[in-house]
Parts: C-alpha cells; sequence; structure tokens
C-alpha cells in the first residue's frame, strides 16, 4: 500500500475529532462530515426529535444519521425530508397502540406492523437510496448475535426490524436474516456513523443512568430494567468513545412503554441539546 493510502487510512479511523485532524482538514480544505448517532428507549426516543430540534434551529449541519430502535425511527423521518415542526408533531402524537399491533400467529400476540405503518404515513415507500440524507438503522441479528446495519433496501422493514423489542415485538425477516431491536448490541451508533464517515459524531443517548429506590413491581418491569442496566453498560464501553460529543436528555426514570410524557421528553431532549450546542460549534468552527 502507497504511504499517502496508508496515511488516509489511519487518519479516517482516528475515533475522535482530534486538533490533530483539524490542522489536516485545514491544510487540505476536506469540509468537515458531520455525523449523528440516535440512541434507542422506545418512548423515551422521542427525546431525539428534540435534539434534532436544537441543531436544527442553531445551524448545525447533518451530513450523516445512524439510528437505533426509536432513534432510527426519528433518524428515518428527518434522513427522508421531514420537516422538524412535523417530527415533532408525530412523536406527540404517537403511543403505544400507534406502534403495536396485536396479531396472534401462535407464538407472537403483538406483531410491531404498526411501526411500519407509522413510517409510510410521512415516507410512503422509500428506500434507503432515496433518502436525502445518508442513513443506516441498527438491528441485532437474532440467529447468530451479530450486529446487522441496515443501510439499503427495503426502509420500512428496516425501521421495524431495529424497533422489534425483544420479549415484546416479533423478530423481523429482511433480506434472510431474523433481525430483533439494535439496542441489544449497538443502542447509541456512534462507531457505525464513524463508519459511514463521520468526521464528527454527535451521539444522543436516551437511556436515563439512574438508581432506584424501590424493587420490580412486575415482570415487565424487571425486563425493562435489565435492559437498560445493559444497554448502559455497554455504550460506556463501546458507544461513546467513538462519540465526540454526546448528549444525555433523559435524567430521571422514565417507563419505555410510557408515552404519556412525549412532550416533556421532547423538551429535556431540546435542552440538553442546546447545553451542547457551544461545544459543538468551537469543535467545527461555525
Amino acid at each position: 500500500m502507497k504511504p499517502i493510502l496508508i496515511f488516509v487510512s489511519i487518519f479516517n479511523k482516528m475515533p475522535k475529532y482530534s486538533g490533530f485532524k483539524k490542522i489536516v482538514r485545514r491544510l487540505f480544505k476536506r469540509p468537515i462530515k458531520v455525523g449523528l448517532a440516535l440512541g434507542g428507549g422506545s418512548s423515551r426516543g422521542v427525546a431525539n426529535a428534540g435534539v434534532l430540534k436544537a441543531l436544527v434551529e442553531n445551524n448545525i449541519p447533518i451530513d450523516l444519521i445512524a439510528g437505533t430502535s426509536a432513534g432510527a425511527i426519528v433518524g428515518a423521518l428527518f434522513a427522508g425530508g421531514i420537516g422538524i415542526s412535523d417530527i415533532i408533531k408525530a412523536a406527540k402524537t404517537t403511543d403505544w397502540f400507534t406502534m403495536a399491533r396485536v396479531k396472534f400467529n401462535g407464538v407472537w400476540p403483538i406483531s410491531g406492523q404498526g411501526v411500519e405503518e407509522f413510517i409510510r404515513k410521512y415516507l410512503g415507500n422509500k428506500r434507503f437510496e432515496d433518502l436525502n440524507i445518508p442513513f443506516s438503522a441498527v438491528a441485532t441479528d437474532y440467529r447468530t448475535g451479530e450486529k446487522a446495519v441496515l443501510s439499503k433496501g427495503d426502509l420500512t422493514r428496516a425501521i421495524h426490524a431495529s424497533s422489534a423489542i425483544p420479549g415484546v415485538f416479533a423478530p423481523v425477516e429482511y433480506d434472510g436474516r431474523l433481525l430483533m431491536d439494535g439496542l441489544m448490541i449497538d443502542n447509541v451508533p456512534a462507531d457505525v456513523a464513524r463508519e459511514m464517515g463521520a468526521d464528527y459524531v454527535i451521539a444522543v443517548d436516551v437511556v436515563p443512568d439512574v438508581v432506584l429506590t424501590e424493587g420490580p413491581k412486575n415482570v415487565r418491569q424487571l425486563v425493562e430494567r435489565a435492559v437498560d442496566i445493559a444497554s448502559r453498560n455497554h455504550c460506556r464501553h463501546a458507544c461513546y468513545e467513538h462519540a465526540d460529543v454526546v448528549i444525555v436528555p433523559v435524567t430521571v426514570d422514565v417507563s419505555p412503554l410510557d408515552f404519556s410524557k412525549s412532550e416533556h421528553l421532547i423538551k429535556l431532549g431540546e435542552q440538553a441539546a442546546l447545553k451542547a450546542i457551544g461545544k459543538i460549534r468551537k469543535d467545527l468552527n461555525l
């Protein structure tokens, strides 16, 4: 491999937007590519819409998006050209019954077809290739346990797969693979945004890092807590290291199936993003 190619390869794999990378980009006048990694968290994922609102209103460029679960839903809408006001309106009016569909097939009582209907309502039958902004959705391969990064083909089916919460929704057949929610393996896909070519990654983690004072009242609460703990621990050791700035909007315990707090969560997302705007603008020389 030629020396220049070796240098470019090493340069692109640098995990942070370091001072060295800034200097090199200024010398070669290469534009900074900003990536957004939107995390999953079921109902808490609407906070992603608040973050997007703050970024858009402060003219922060978004060149590509990677999303997991609820983050994939919000990210797909934005990448598909839906305005932020319409995304927020959709987030405020979405509830559990919108996303779920009871369809007993002998194994799974909830199909999750509502997710596909929701995406089609706003984006029709668009494919990844039709989006205005490069976008990837993250899911988990049920059979192999590997991460599945979806970036081409049927958009609605891919979003459904990325959002198929284990134990709640049925897994989704997609391109010969059986997929389930990406939160199991990469809930804040900053690494995916980096692999897509982002020089600077803004990550949003909507899973609250809280200490509970009471034990679970039912199996559902126990499962929700277990998933949250697994997600938080993974993000601390894997997701965050690929991000240049991490926005954590939700700081109180909110059930992932409680859609009654959507308006409040959107506000929390906006407020948390506004606190990070100064750093982002400074890093990007805006």
